[in-house]
This record gives structure tokens, sequence and C-alpha cells, in this order.
């Protein structure tokens, strides 16, 4: 890849982007049992790591692997890509509703994102994943939407 940029890219591919998918309906479906038991901590560190899958969806989108060690990420994101990630940084008041908002805004994001990483890499789209997550975030969480809309 070009020589301007601050770090050494590797171009994404389908063998990369396929397990991001799933891995980021396995992973958020733990926050109703994080936050149940009160784990505030974890929950942190929860959505930090589905942050990160977000992020390399994004970059894998923009082709790329997010670079190892980077301290450029800025360079590699849009401007509407970074907005919308650092939108998901926020806490409301109650932490409860902090880490459930935090959570609903990822998936926003992963919606918008996962359906154009399925067609840029032809990739199958984790529909029975996505479907028992949202059903054991609903069970776990009260508060947790019933819909969530990208638009």
């Amino acid at each position: 890849m070009s020589p301007a940029w601050p770090d050494e890219l590797t171009k994404a591919d389908a063998e990369y982007v396929t397990p991001l998918l799933p891995l980021f309906w396995a992973r958020l479906s733990a926050l109703g049992d994080l936050l149940a038991r009160d784990e505030q901590l974890l929950c942190a560190e929860l959505l930090a790591e589905v942050r990160k899958i977000v992020l390399a969806m994004m970059l894998a989108l923009n082709g790329i692997v997010r670079p190892a060690g980077t301290q450029h990420l800025n360079v590699y994101l849009g401007e509407s890509q970074r907005q919308a990630m650092e939108k998901t940084l926020t806490l409301p008041a109650s932490e409860r509703d902090g880490w459930i908002g935090q959570a609903v805004a990822l998936v926003v994001i992963y919606r918008w994102y996962a359906p154009q990483l399925v067609d840029a890499y032809d990739v199958p789209y984790p529909g029975d994943e996505e479907g028992e997550a949202l059903r054991v975030l609903s069970d776990a969480l009260p508060e947790w939407p019933r819909t969530i809309s990208t638009s």
C-alpha cells in the first residue's frame, strides 16, 4: 500500500473478515450477565473489546487490517466513521444505562457495516448468532430495546 501511511498496511480479505461478524455477537451477548453481577470493570473491558471488533470491521471495509501497534488510527478512518465510534464512548449518569447505550450504539454501527462486508468479501452474515445474542440480551436486560433501527 501507499508509503505515505504511517504504518505498513495489510490488505483485508475474507479469511480475516469472516470471524469478525459472529465474534461481535458472541462477545456482546455476555453484557447481560456482567450487568446482573454488577461487574462494572468487566463491562468496560467487554465493550472496549466489542468496539475493537467494530473498528476492525470499519477498517476492513476501508480495505485494510488494523496495523499492529499503530499510533495513527484516525488516518485510517473516515471522518464519519471516527465520529460514530467516538459517540460510543459516552456514558450517561446511570452506569447500567450507559453500558446498554454503548452496546446499542455498537449494534447500530455493526448493522451498518456488516452487510457491506458481506457484500464486499462474500462472507456469510451470522443471522443465527445475531438472533441468539439479541434473545440473550433481551432476556437478561429488561431495558434492552426490543427493536434497534439503523435509520
